[in-house]
């Protein structure tokens, strides 16, 4: 595997990442159950009290 293979992968990676972190998710992070659109345009658990965009982050990084 040559430097410049490597490279294309860590770009595609940061395109990925940024793609999936601009879209809002389908269902709550913390248990899978679809989210609830509310009324000021936010998607909420019923579960667990998540919102995004309030709470929105990835696995494994900090909250905005």
């Amino acid at each position: 595997m040559s430097w410049e293979q490597l490279r294309s992968i860590v770009l595609q990676d940061r395109a990925e990442r940024a793609y999936w972190r601009a879209q809002p998710p389908r269902a709550c992070p913390n248990d899978g159950t679809p989210l609830q659109s509310g009324p000021h345009g936010e998607l909420h658990c019923q579960h667990d009290g998540y919102q995004w965009p309030r709470d929105k982050a990835l696995p494994g990084e900090g909250g905005n």
